[in-house]
């Protein structure tokens, strides 16, 4: 994986959109709203309504509280001046955000326990949002998203807190997601045939780098993988 510094950036502050990166499934009447490099939909998709099967009622009841696997305590360490150091701190946050997305819609079984040492903010919402959804809808993914590269785009170490954004390709056609049926929704998913671009904001908090926004840009210009 190739990390890039473009060194004429500058410092850009990243605005939550209404969630970005949602599904839009109509070909099959259903809308669930979640956070990808899993289940995605183009950029210019609106935010459909949340929809639960005939007969769920969102009952807590059986929603597990294991934690995450793929999310560990991450290691702590005072924030350096060394940009490349902490541009390599914020790329394994990007990779864990991206094993723990996956993992939330393998599982469906509604657990984001643990995503908020990698996360805050917006992305922290969306995961756990996008956990219940699963749940709630009977989804469940199989195969894995494959992040193919990542572009630092622009970094403040001097902020309070520290800042970064990224450009992060992630190769999403190896999956396929599955409704409360088994019925495949492959077909519905936002494949455009080679790696979807996602643009994620980072800042530091707890002496640790966490994702903090998201959004799927409109200028889709990924290299095939």
């Amino acid at each position: 994986m190739n990390t890039q510094i473009e060194p004429d950036s500058k410092p850009r502050r990243w605005l939550p959109q209404a969630i970005a990166g949602l599904v839009a499934v109509a070909a099959v009447g259903i809308g669930i709203a979640v956070l990808v490099p899993t289940l995605t939909a183009p950029p210019s998709a609106s935010e459909p309504d949340v929809i639960l099967e005939e007969g769920d009622t969102g009952d807590d009841e059986d929603i597990s509280e294991d934690p995450l696997a793929t999310v560990a305590v991450p290691t702590t360490a005072p924030l350096t001046s060394d940009e490349q150091v902490e541009i390599e701190r914020v790329n394994v946050a990007v990779d864990l955000i991206v094993a723990a997305t996956d993992e939330i819609a393998q599982r469906g079984d509604g657990s984001a326990v643990g995503i908020e040492s990698v996360a805050t903010g917006w992305v922290l919402g969306e995961l756990q949002s996008k956990a219940r959804e699963q749940y709630d809808l009977g989804y469940q993914q199989t195969g894995e998203a494959v992040v193919t590269s990542i572009t630092t785009t622009a970094v403040d170490l001097a902020a309070d807190p520290a800042t970064m954004a990224l450009k992060v390709c992630i190769d999403v056609s190896d999956i396929d997601v599955t409704d409360a049926a088994g019925n495949s929704l492959k077909a519905a998913l936002y494949n455009p045939g080679h790696p979807v671009a996602h643009v994620y904001g980072a800042i530091f908090e707890d002496d640790t780098w966490k994702i903090s926004t998201h959004e799927i840009p409109d200028v889709q210009d990924c290299p095939a993988a």
